[in-house]
C-alpha cells in the first residue's frame, strides 16, 4: 500500500520545516544575521522539501501524483514559514515583550523614568535608523535622513494596511 502524495508532500515540508527551525535558531545564536540567514536556511530546506516530496513520490505514482505532492510540500512550507516569521520578529523586536522581560528579570517592577531611559531613549532610535539604513530603507542626507526607493515601496505597500487598521502614523 502506498501513501497519498498530499501527504507525502505534507509530511515532507513538515520535516524539512523542523531541519529549517533549528538550523535557523542555531544560525542566530552562534551570530550569524538574522534576515540573510533566515533567507539561506529556508531556502536550503525548501528545495530539501521538493527533492523528498517528489523522489519519495515518483517511486511509486505518475506525475500528476508527483506534481501534486511537490505543490502541497510548496504550500504548507510556505504556510508555515507565513507563522513562523511574524512570531521571530515579535521575539526579536517587539518593545513590549523586550520591557515585559526586562521587568521580569528585575523583579517584576522598575520606576517609569528607568523604562522611558531604555525603551524610548536616543539609543533605540539611532538602533532603529541603522537597521533601517542598513536594510537600504533610508539614506543620510546631511542631518536627516530620507526615504530610498526601497523605503517608498515598503511605506506605499503598508500604507494601505495601517489606514484599514486605523493605526495612524506610529503604528
Amino acid at each position: 500500500m502506498t501513501s497519498s502524495p498530499a501527504l507525502i508532500g505534507l509530511a515532507a515540508a513538515a520535516a524539512w520545516f523542523l531541519v529549517f527551525f533549528f538550523a535557523h535558531i542555531g544560525g542566530v545564536r552562534a551570530g550569524l544575521e538574522n534576515a540573510r540567514w533566515l533567507l539561506i536556511s529556508y531556502a536550503a530546506c525548501v528545495l530539501g522539501t521538493l527533492v523528498t516530496a517528489i523522489l519519495l513520490t515518483a517511486w511509486h505514482h505518475r506525475v500528476q501524483a508527483v506534481i501534486l505532492a511537490a505543490m502541497m510540500a510548496v504550500l504548507t512550507s510556505a504556510c508555515l514559514f507565513a507563522l513562523y516569521v511574524p512570531a521571530l520578529y515579535t521575539v526579536l523586536t517587539s518593545l513590549s515583550v523586550q520591557t515585559m522581560m526586562l521587568l521580569r528579570r528585575r523583579g517584576g517592577a522598575l520606576p517609569e523614568a528607568e523604562l522611558y531611559d531604555r525603551f524610548a531613549s536616543r539609543k533605540i532610535m539611532e538602533q532603529r535608523l541603522a537597521t533601517l539604513l542598513a536594510s537600504g530603507y533610508v539614506a543620510p542626507e546631511g542631518s536627516s535622513y530620507r526615504l530610498t526607493p526601497r523605503g517608498r515601496a515598503i511605506a506605499k505597500f503598508f500604507r494601505p494596511i495601517k489606514i484599514l487598521w486605523n493605526l495612524g502614523p506610529g503604528g
